[in-house]
């Protein structure tokens, strides 16, 4: 349940959209990267507690349960992506017995986040300068009571993540570790700013 360039919806206008904002239903480059990642990495996943923070689609959701996750909390505060991810799973017949859905927004929630995962996924996240310090400040939380926690990050190096004077603006100091790098197809280029790769990262904070 996606929007790809052979649908109608591709080049809709929000009038003729009949869902709100669908951010989710897009298949983003970020995203993509990750998802690619954790099928080509399942060691790294086996038997972990996975958060994926903006599940969207719920992509890399499926990615981790298939790599063999202990289980999968998706997070979404679209009701929609939510739906969109257990719809997503079943299709591609992924058990969802190790799956939980929340669409609490922990960026404004006073609830923590427990127990910590082992590993939190992130793709597409850093679009925005404001919005990512608020994200790397609940990740560096988040790290600081579980140091072993892995941070994995999929995007197109957007500028939050990429460049310094944001970094500097945040006010939140991290290490980027480069896992890799995967070149995007010519119509994702397009869409995306020219941007002809999608990266995945490991964030350690300092």
């Amino acid at each position: 349940t996606v929007i790809t360039e052979q649908c109608p919806l591709w080049m809709a206008t929000p009038d003729q959209c009949p869902l709100p904002d669908p951010y989710w239903a897009f298949y983003w480059p970020g995203g993509q990267a990750l998802t690619r990642f954790i099928l080509d990495n399942g060691s790294q996943f086996r038997d972990k507690s996975v958060l994926d923070f903006g599940c969207g689609c719920g992509a890399s959701t499926i990615a981790a349960v298939t790599a063999g996750a202990r289980t999968v909390f998706c997070n979404d505060i679209d009701n929609y992506a939510l739906l969109a991810t257990a719809i997503n799973c079943r299709r591609n017949n992924v058990p969802m017995s190790t799956i939980e859905f929340s669409n609490e927004n922990f960026l404004l929630s006073e609830r923590k986040i427990t127990p910590i995962p082992d590993a939190i996924l992130l793709g597409d996240m850093f679009y925005d300068t404001d919005f990512a310090g608020d994200i790397f400040r609940l990740l560096r939380r988040l790290q600081l009571d579980k140091p072993e926690m892995d941070i994995f990050v999929g995007d197109p190096d957007r500028h939050p993540l990429n460049e310094e004077v944001h970094r500097k603006r945040i006010g939140v100091q991290f290490e980027r570790e480069l896992l890799i790098d995967y070149p995007l197809p010519g119509y994702v280029t397009r869409e995306h700013y020219g941007f002809s790769s999608a990266k995945v990262y490991r964030l350690l904070f300092v």
